[in-house]
């Protein structure tokens, strides 16, 4: 059966940026982390996409988008997001955003708060401030450390296996050690093998560990439109109270039976609170 979208791209902020859309209606914006790509959402697309038209870019520098040697800290990101959308064409959307994407999907709320109407957050939490780092965090956290720290090092240790590491780093962050079939994760060794696209993986903890905690730290205003946060109970479990402190209407907890990826470990939750969350959007104009 062919796939139920349909692939594109667009020239923006200077680079090559690949997205697929499908389906008609409200947009609903999708955005990855890492390390996937917008395959992340495959399981959820054909379900969202009879109601809505749903678009889901691969973020600067991984999947099947360009590789820019800077920009990769999540202000400029969400500045791409911003150009792609008005580039299609629309003003108002629902947002998605996964891990780095959920990131992303706050500074693109939080500096343009008249395009996004809705926010959904799936394992990610807007930003750390610089003295809230602790021994624990640390340690669950250790992969960022690793990929921010000295991202070249890291990209020389683990270019010559990306399969295996990927296959580790991915298996213990889930609630199923074996979620991901063999075909699954080939597609992200695929994309993560392009030349620069490792590389630029780990500049997004780079850019994670300087630029966007000063970006951070910044942000003092609180998000004003609604925004639902869950996170897995198997990773960072209930992650609304950090999504409290930077918006002013939040619902949301723990997923039970659920690692970091949740759209591909619980697609049938996912798909139904973005059903129950961006259907009072359908009937608006965008």
């Amino acid at each position: 059966m062919a796939d139920p979208w349909t692939h594109h791209t667009m020239q923006v902020n200077g680079f090559r940026t690949h997205y697929i859309v499908a389906g008609s209606g409200y947009p609903l914006v999708l955005l990855h982390g890492w390390p996937q790509t917008s395959f992340e959402w495959r399981k959820i697309i054909p379900r969202m996409a009879e109601r809505f038209t749903v678009i889901a870019p691969d973020l600067r520098g991984l999947g099947d988008s360009e590789c820019p040697l800077t920009g990769y800290d999540k202000r400029t990101l969400a500045s791409d997001v911003f150009q792609l959308i008005r580039g299609l064409g629309y003003s108002t959307i629902g947002l998605t955003g996964h891990d780095w994407g959920g990131t992303v999907a706050f500074y693109l709320a939080y500096d343009h708060p008249e395009m996004v109407k809705r926010l959904l957050i799936l394992e990610s939490v807007p930003g750390t401030r610089g003295d809230e780092l602790e021994l624990r965090g640390i340690r669950r956290q250790w992969h960022m450390f690793f990929h921010g720290g000295a991202p070249d090092i890291a990209e020389l240790l683990v270019r010559d296996h990306i399969g295996l590491y990927l296959d580790r780093l991915c298996s213990v962050a889930c609630y199923n050690p074996a979620l991901f079939t063999r075909e699954e994760m080939a597609e992200y060794v695929r994309a993560y093998s392009r030349p620069g696209s490792l590389r630029a993986g780990f500049h997004y903890y780079r850019a994670g560990l300087e630029e966007d905690v000063i970006a951070f730290a910044g942000c003092t205003k609180k998000l004003e439109m609604p925004v639902r946060a869950w996170g897995g109970e198997r990773f960072m479990g209930d992650i609304s109270g950090a999504w409290q402190r930077v918006a002013m209407d939040v619902q949301g907890g723990s997923v039970q039976q659920c690692g970091h990826f949740m759209a591909e470990e619980r697609p049938d939750f996912v798909s139904g609170q973005m059903d129950e969350f961006f259907g009072p959007l359908r009937g608006e104009r965008s």
